[in-house]
């Protein structure tokens, strides 16, 4: 859509993915922002999609990996704030890192007034190094950013982390759970997680949580958070559908490796495939497998409690008085969707071209 020269302007990186997509039609909807969302293809669905909302506007990029630093500049230039997501599923951990000081570099350079980076729990003091079985790939590519931006003035550019997580919205994609049959009538939420839980959050909540970042600039500069609706174990989540639904659902936890062989064991090198090997052409920058990552990933939850005295921990009376109305629990969110276990696509680009199993 055309621009309009009376609203705040935010460029955004990673506007064409779940979260971003999610985000910026929020704030297409308060008509209080103009979005310069940056994208290598304006003819994706996810592109398109985007074109149809008010005051957005694509910004072509030209980079064939990583990001396209003279496009990203010319766009911070126009703009008062940023909103900064990162893919290490397409340019590996180690880039990541890179790819995030320097955005934030040059949004300073370019001067951004607020500059806010989507990221994920720094555990560096909680990481297993023994066995490094808490190390995740693509939380760790974010953290080095974090440590990077907390030592950085809060002036003249303000800067916020949200930290996320996953998202519940998996729950019809990576997360699928298996569909009732004549001879097993519940629905089948099959997560490693032993007696553990998943922070997750809830995609539609995520752009009215920047929106208060961007409009209390006197809490949120300089500030880390990190968001979720609850700490959900399997159990729970079974007992939410039901409670929602009225039907039967069952919770199994299978063993992790059970869960990889499951979800990656139809690509070439199967759980040994590397992050990002789909799209990254020096195969030596890449760290992880997707068995290593993913295992590691499951590790980080199964050390996170349902009561919020875990690994992953957060601060539930903070998020309730940013965002009174957010959403609170699984049975919450089931009715709110309306949802029923089937097929809903979430992940488009990186992991078609991964083809992961759900």
């Amino acid at each position: 859509m055309a621009p309009n020269s009376t609203l705040k302007t935010i460029v955004v990186i990673g506007g064409t993915g779940a979260q971003g997509l999610a985000v910026i039609r929020h704030l297409s909807s308060l008509k209080e922002y103009q979005v310069l969302a940056l994208t290598r293809s304006v003819t994706s669905p996810a592109a398109k999609e985007l074109s149809q909302l008010v005051n957005v506007e694509l910004v072509e990029s030209q980079a064939t990996s990583g990001y396209d630093l003279d496009a990203f500049r010319t766009a911070a230039k126009r703009s008062d704030c940023a909103f900064i997501n990162t893919d290490g599923f397409a340019v590996g951990e180690i880039a990541e890192t890179y790819w995030g000081v320097r955005l934030f570099e040059v949004a300073k350079q370019a001067g951004v007034k607020h500059f806010v980076y989507s990221g994920l729990d720094y555990l560096a003091n909680e990481l297993s190094y023994e066995d490094d079985k808490h190390y995740v790939g693509h939380y760790m590519g974010k953290a080095r950013v974090q440590e990077y931006m907390n030592a950085q003035p809060n002036s003249p550019m303000k800067w916020t982390i949200i930290n996320s997580g996953p998202y519940i919205e998996m729950l019809g994609d990576f997360l699928l759970p298996s569909a009732p049959t004549e001879t097993n009538p519940a629905l089948q939420f099959t997560l490693p997680l032993g007696s553990g839980s998943v922070p997750f959050i809830h995609l539609d909540d995520f752009g009215r949580y920047l929106h208060w970042t961007l409009t209390h600039p006197s809490r949120s500069n300089g500030l880390t958070f990190g968001i979720a609706i609850a700490h959900i174990s399997g159990p729970e989540l079974a007992a939410a559908y039901t409670a929602a639904t009225g039907h039967p659902a069952v919770h199994t936890d299978s063993p992790i490796d059970d869960w990889l062989d499951a979800h990656f064991s139809s690509l070439p090198d199967g759980v040994h495939t590397k992050v990002a090997a789909h799209s990254t052409s020096d195969q030596a920058t890449l760290t992880l497998s997707l068995g290593r990552n993913f295992g590691n990933w499951w590790n980080l939850y199964r050390a996170s409690t349902p009561d919020n005295k875990g690994l992953i921990r957060r601060d539930f009376a903070f998020l309730d008085e940013i965002l009174p109305d957010r959403v609170r629990s699984a049975e919450e969110w089931f009715r709110k969707v309306g949802y029923t276990g089937s097929k809903k696509q979430l992940f488009r680009g990186t992991w078609e071209n991964v083809k992961v199993r759900t």
